[in-house]
């Protein structure tokens, strides 16, 4: 494992050059370009918005103003549900090129996971310009953004490294991960809190709940313009020993079923 970090590292040149490339062709074609990174979680934070706020009453979940709760959930789901959709095809789509460089094959999941979180800063004017809007002072917690961003990038590259290689060999894989990614939603704090969940759910739910990642990082996030409702520093560690184990799973899962997915591909 040391090894193939030190290969990586070596070649962070080629990766940075990888994820350049992915932007230039993502938006290469499109008259909008970079406005549809901030369009689209701009379009979705505007539809639950208006679900919960004009449709149907939410009960007191989530905290005021709730687009600006939204966005906080919402931007980083879309980096995480890009990062995981994109990885199932990270070994195929470029099968030549993986077969044939001698690049590390780790790589290819980590241009993934670096393209998707330049997407991710991209569309934070949006947020910056709801919180000039609301006039929303941010908390000490914004310097901690930093640190979420971090736990979110580990849980993401362990996640995407145990994937890509699964999706390759288990064709079952893709189908029932876009299963798996609409339940995750829903449990994932985007259109609540995870002060919601402690508050409303069983004790047992709620120890259970944490265990999601992407529930201390979200919270995290949050917490940087809601700090009254940020649920504690225990679920941001319990999402930082998980997003751990998420990479230790995937860098064993890719090294032990790399040789078969070259055959494959």
């Amino acid at each position: 494992m040391v090894s193939r970090f030190r290969a990586i590292y070596a070649r962070r040149d080629i990766l940075r050059l990888l994820i350049r490339r992915d932007l230039k062709i993502k938006y290469a074609d499109s008259k909008l370009g970079y406005v549809w990174s901030v369009l689209d979680p701009l379009l979705m934070a505007g539809v639950y918005w208006f679900v919960f706020t004009q449709i149907f009453q939410r009960g007191g979940v989530g905290r005021e103003p709730y687009l600006l709760f939204l966005l906080l959930g919402i931007l980083p789901w879309m980096w995480a549900n890009g990062v995981i959709r994109d990885s199932m095809r990270a070994l195929t789509a470029d099968a030549k090129l993986v077969r044939s460089s001698n690049l590390s094959r780790e790589v290819w999941i980590l241009r993934i996971v670096g393209s998707k979180v330049m997407e991710f800063f991209f569309s934070l004017p949006v947020l910056l310009l709801f919180v000039l809007l609301y006039t929303r002072e941010p908390s000490l917690y914004l310097l901690a953004f930093p640190l979420a961003v971090l736990i979110q990038t580990v849980f993401l590259v362990g996640v995407g490294l145990t994937l890509a290689p699964l999706s390759v060999l288990f064709a079952d894989i893709k189908r029932l991960l876009r299963v798996v990614m609409r339940v995750l939603f829903y449990l994932s704090p985007i259109i609540y809190g995870v002060r919601d969940v402690q508050q409303r759910a069983p004790e047992w739910v709620s120890t259970i709940y944490v265990l999601n990642p992407l529930a201390g990082t979200f919270d995290l996030y949050r917490a940087a313009f809601f700090p009254d409702f940020f649920a504690g520093w225990t679920e941001v560690v319990v999402a930082a020993v998980v997003s751990l184990g998420f990479l230790a799973l995937g860098m064993v899962v890719f090294a032990r079923f790399e040789g078969r997915v070259l055959k494959e591909i």
